[in-house]
């Protein structure tokens, strides 16, 4: 039944471990139940209330099918893990601290994993620790792939850890925080490079690192809850890519070929930041709270990528193809917020917020490239030298206000309504330039004059957008929630000068509970246009229109502490069109340039039963099972591009994932957890990355200090 079929001596070796201490276990808690008292009294250690938890055990694993698609998904590998395991600790006036929580979770097998501490001393200081690694692999064989094979595929860890200190956080007055964070990413890869009109698959290294320090203070003063922080950000980006070898590439047609091709863009930068915030409320009517944030950040990069002993697909010879890239950037960022809250009555407030952001883009950048190639027959070489600049400074400036009103009625309604007006302005400039010069041996009888090009930029827009909000809260009986929202208006792009997106959500939820039964009920609609037209005399449309519909349900009996059953549904749906500019025959020089469509359609629909049942005070069961399909553009067939404009895609699929676990109490110390997950993934579209999963786990969780007795 298991792949890996050079570990099952040691999978029999665990099983037979295990199923021996469950049976010494069994024996222990047999004797044990007979003299155990109903209650027991909460135990203490040196003055500490203690209650923990640690669970560990080992999963199985056995995948027929795609394994890459499945480590895409899922990622989850066979052996020994650990499960959610928590320490607490309490004692009032303790000496060192009053509180100590330690929990941690899928450390060994499981794709991601957490540790976590929180530590206190009441009017003293408070800790907080965290830390997190993610295994992220994607590697997947889809339509998109090159012979059934990806070229872009990832193998990486993330390792990420918050630390926060608090000194006097009950302080009202005055209050100091510090703290830092740290992240890491290292990993391998593969991925494309072109050149010549072929692509080439080029294994890449990832190298990424994150330093984030910060300090602050709040307190109160004069009647103001202020908070003042500080701190910045260090990063670095050391990846790189290298084919060592000659490679033909994709098209093995031509003759384009790789000998040799390397990539690196060591990339450093740091940020800065700052913030403060300040809140008062006047004579329990009139609440004002403000924000100032201002950050800078400044990055350099330096890009060296190179290509030897190639042939292009003109069949010269390639010496040498090397581009050489220094550039800088910096981005300074100032936002500032300010809200006030009226309460007119007890029943009605208005409140406006005000928001201005403005952000400045600048940097540049010098390219070298260096080409010398030697034509077909050997008798002509050419050393070609490109250097140029550019420079940018992007300024965005937004305005933003939002008024909004609220009144209730009674118990049993309420309302609410707003508009949001903004305004921005974008002022675009630089400049930039380009010299060439080609040196041919042997030289021709005229030699070349190198070709020189600059330019000066300068750009503005303005724009104004408006968007109406409003929503409603209905209690008709005193267990039924009605809520209701709609937002209607146009919101701007940020960077792009094409029209404004028209939008139109509209939100709908009810929950609904009656003794042991509780069921909810949700609807979600949006609508985003995004119209605007072709630079073509006359424009032709060239707009997006994403429309998304959602429906959910869901459905819970829980009439007792023993058992409970619940289920639910989802159903959503969303097209996407986007008119799009496409040749018929492929080839822009020989094809026939036509304005066609992309399509894309989601058909998903969800579906989940859950039970958890307690038959006896020594056992309890949880099954549950989740099915998705999603039907994608249905019957609906993409024509060949050779003679259509138009493309139709989805991702259509079926995944069904059951799964059973019971929980055996050995011991007034112990459980056994014994489980079983299965995983079956159907791709309608490319079937080769179709699998099934079966991931049986055991393990034991032990109980210490508190009421272990009593659970």
């Amino acid at each position: 039944m298991f792949r890996h079929k050079a570990n099952s001596r040691r999978a029999l070796t665990a099983i037979l471990s295990f199923t021996s201490a469950v049976a010494v276990l069994i024996c222990a808690g047999i004797s044990i139940a007979q003299t155990e008292p109903s209650s027991t009294p909460e135990q203490t250690y040196n003055g500490y209330t203690v209650a923990a938890t640690a669970e560990m055990g080992w999963r199985w694993r056995s995948v027929d099918g795609n394994e890459n698609k499945y480590k895409s998904d899922l990622n989850y590998e066979d052996g020994f893990r650990f499960f959610d395991s928590n320490l607490f600790m309490q004692k009032e006036n303790g000496r060192w601290f009053d509180s100590l929580l330690i929990m941690n979770s899928g450390w060994g097998s499981d794709p991601t994993g957490y540790f976590r501490l929180n530590m206190e001393k009441v009017g003293f200081y408070k800790l907080n620790v965290s830390t997190r690694r993610f295994n992220y692999f994607n590697n997947l064989s889809n339509f998109v792939a090159i012979n059934g094979a990806s070229q872009h595929t990832q193998n990486l860890k993330h390792d990420l850890t918050d630390i926060d200190f608090s000194l006097f956080p009950q302080n009202e007055k005055l209050r100091l925080t510090l703290g830092g964070s740290f992240g890491e990413t290292d990993g391998d890869g593969l991925w494309t490079a072109r050149g010549y009109r072929d692509d080439f698959p080029v294994p890449n290294t990832t190298k990424y690192t994150s330093r984030d320090f910060r300090i602050g203070l709040e307190g109160k003063l004069a009647g103001f809850n202020w908070g003042l922080n500080h701190g910045f950000r260090r990063f670095n980006d050391g990846s790189s890519y290298l084919l060592g070898g000659p490679h033909p590439g994709n098209n093995t047609a031509d003759t384009t070929v790789y000998g040799a091709f390397s990539k690196v863009f060591p990339t450093e930068g740091i940020t800065n930041f700052s913030q403060f915030y300040f809140n008062r409320t006047f004579a329990k009517k009139f609440d004002v709270t403000g924000r100032a944030i201002y950050t800078s950040t400044r990055s350099e990069s330096n890009i060296v990528e190179t290509f030897t002993a190639s042939r292009d697909n003109q069949n010269n010879f390639v010496d040498l193809d090397q581009f050489t890239i220094n550039s800088k950037a910096k981005r300074p960022q100032s936002r500032f917020d300010i809200g006030f809250t009226y309460r007119i009555t007890d029943d009605f407030r208005i409140s406006n917020t005000t928001l201005y952001d403005r952000f400045t883009v600048n940097g540049g950048e010098d390219l070298l490239e260096k080409f010398n190639f030697r034509n077909a027959a050997n008798t002509t070489a050419t050393y070609r030298t490109i250097s140029s600049y550019a420079y940018r400074v992007n300024d965005f400036d937004r305005l933003s206000n939002l008024l909004e009103a609220d009144y209730q009625f009674g118990n049993r309604f309420s309302v609410h309504a707003g508009w949001r007006h903004t305004r921005r302005e974008i002022n675009v400039y630089g400049r930039e330039g380009s010299t060439t010069t080609n040196i041919i041996v042997p030289a021709p009888s005229v030699s070349p004059t190198p070709s020189v090009s600059s330019a000066i930029i300068g750009e503005h827009e303005e724009n104004s957008t408006n968007t109406f909000l409003a929503g409603f809260k209905l209690k008709p009986t005193k267990g039924w929630v009605i809520f209701g929202d709609v937002e209607h208006g146009t919101s701007d792009n940020v960077f792009t000068r094409v029209e404004n997106y028209d939008f139109t959500n509209f939100r709908v939820r009810s929950r609904w509970s009656y003794k042991t039964v509780t069921v909810n009920v949700s609807g979600m609609t949006k609508d985003n246009t995004n119209p605007s037209v072709t630079l073509d005399n006359p424009g032709l449309p060239f707009g997006t229109d994403v429309q998304t519909r959602t429906f959910s349900g869901d459905v819970e009996w829980n009439p007792n502490d023993k058992f409970r059953v619940s289920g639910g549904y989802t159903k959503r749906n969303l097209t996407a069109k986007t008119p799009i500019y496409t040749w018929i025959g492929l080839v822009p020089s020989s094809g026939i340039r036509t304005l066609g469509s992309s399509e894309f359609y989601v058909r998903d629909n969800y579906a989940f039963v859950e039970v958890s049942a307690k038959p006896h005070r020594r056992v309890s069961f949880f099954a549950t099972y989740r099915a998705n399909t999603d039907d994608g553009q249905g019957d609906r067939i993409s024509p060949p591009p050779s003679n259509s404009p138009n493309i139709l895609a989805s991702y259509p699929m079926t995944f069904n994932t059951p799964e059973v676990r019971a929980a055996i109490r050995l011991t007034r110390n112990v459980d056994w957890n014994i489980g079983y997950q299965y995983y079956n993934y159907e791709d309608v579209q490319t079937p080769n990355q179709n699998y099934k999963a079966h991931l049986p786990y055991t393990s034991l969780r032990f109980y210490f200090g508190g009421r272990a007795a009593d659970r």
